[in-house]
């Protein structure tokens, strides 16, 4: 009787009880929009970050994320990798070698000289083309040139190296696809590492601090270069999902554990990108909890009025006998009536709109600049989190402030509110 009460009184003023649902749904729309674009944007952009070079969880020797040496190696990194492939969830991996040099340009057309017209300190990575490609977004971020190849000539000091510049490097030393430069190093046994380049071509990656101070040649060529053949700095993990990095990371570390090595995920050795994504995402739960706020209030005023016009009624009840909390549960049940439909509709309204950002996304204009990385589009996706989290904001705000008025009704003195209205 009590549910059949309600739901006739839900549909008897109908102006009001659509005031209500709109209200409703619209705090459901907006929240559900807000997550989906918050989940989306969040895992494109670390996604986007972690696939252009850095990887989802990366394998180095033990400390060397605290105190980077260039005889801080993994030694069997073959191995390593054989033990990478066997477990589920590995997309791909990839082995780099860091260091330092100081580069000079000799541009062409200069003469058989040399005559050297700029020079720059650059960080320098091995990466082994093939893997790297196979891995990782990199070969996709060069704007000029081509990718490194794996040649005989990275293990022959005879014939002319191979070399990509970030963009803002070639910009600072003029150097351009075709130039020859000159790379000066110290190998890892304390001899000079000094070799003839060509540069094959320019790369940007997004992050304009990287590209600044970066160039790459090919991960035979650096063994040799910095005398650590066999061995690596670093070994890139790629994985299918950002769901699936700490469970990965977890499996990898027990598997190599007793080996001097050690495993962290994107959230450690990019500690200062995460903990920036974290305030961010406070930031916009902050947003959230404002939207279902105002919808709240929307919530309250339309109980009230409709507390207010119903007084009459309310008196009528309490009159015949009606208990006080047969009035409570019947007013809350309306209220929570109207929460169920607007979840059902806003559910429906919220998939069309995240199915169209999902596809299509919102292209930046200007593009964002998220920690020295530029992202030109972000997209929404769908999750559960899309549907439940404000639902459950919905249903429990529709009980929470349907309450008090449903307390004022049911006090109401019957005499004096029926001579009253």
């Amino acid at each position: 009787m009590l549910l059949k009460l309600a739901w006739r009184n839900v549909f008897r003023q109908k102006r009001r009880t659509i005031l209500t649902l709109l209200t409703m749904t619209g705090g459901f729309f907006l929240s559900s929009l807000s997550i989906g674009w918050m989940d989306g944007s969040y895992s494109s952009i670390i996604m986007f970050f972690t696939n252009n070079r850095t990887g989802q969880i990366q394998v180095h020797h033990e400390g060397y994320l605290e105190d980077p040496s260039i005889y801080s190696t993994v030694s069997d990194y073959q191995v390593v990798g054989a033990f990478l492939d066997s477990i589920p969830g590995v997309r791909g991996w990839a082995p780099r070698i860091y260091s330092g040099a100081l580069l000079a340009v000799r541009p062409r057309g200069a003469g058989s000289g040399n005559v050297f017209s700029n020079s720059a300190a650059a960080s320098v990575i091995g990466i082994d083309p093939a893997m790297e490609e196979a891995a990782t977004d990199f070969s996709d971020r060069i704007v000029i040139g081509e990718m490194l190849t794996a040649s005989a000539a990275d293990t022959s000091y005879t014939a002319t190296g191979q070399i990509i510049l970030g963009k803002e490097l070639s910009i600072i030393l003029c150097a351009s696809v075709g130039d020859s430069l000159v790379m000066l190093s110290q190998a890892a046994d304390g001899s000079s590492a000094d070799r003839m380049y060509v540069i094959r071509g320019i790369v940007s990656t997004g992050n304009a601090d990287i590209d600044r101070n970066t160039c790459y040649i090919t991960l035979s060529d650096a063994q040799i270069l910095f005398t650590l053949e066999g061995k690596v700095h670093e070994i890139a993990v790629m994985t299918g999902s950002l769901g699936a990095v700490d469970e990965l990371t977890g499996i990898i570390s027990t598997g190599l554990s007793g080996r001097d090595l050690e495993t962290d995920s994107w959230k450690t050795f990019a500690k200062e990108f995460y903990n920036g994504m974290k305030a961010d995402e406070v930031q916009l739960k902050v947003t959230i909890f404002i939207i279902v706020l105002v919808a709240a209030m929307g919530v309250l005023n339309t109980i009230l009025m409709m507390v207010l016009e119903r007084r009459r009624e309310f008196g009528v009840m309490k009159a015949i006998g009606t208990r006080p909390g047969f009035i409570v549960r019947m007013i809350v049940l309306e209220a929570n009536i109207m929460g169920i439909i607007s979840v059902i509709v806003g559910s429906i309204i919220s998939t069309a709109g995240l199915l169209f950002l999902s596809k299509h996304g919102l292209v930046m204009d200007p593009p964002l600049d998220y920690g020295g990385t530029v992202f030109r589009e972000m997209i929404a996706s769908i999750t559960p989190e899309c549907y439940w989290i404000p639902a459950i904001c919905v249903i429990i705000t529709a009980s929470t402030v349907s309450f008090l008025p449903a307390l004022k009704a049911a006090h109401t003195k019957a005499a004096k509110t029926m001579r009253t209205v």
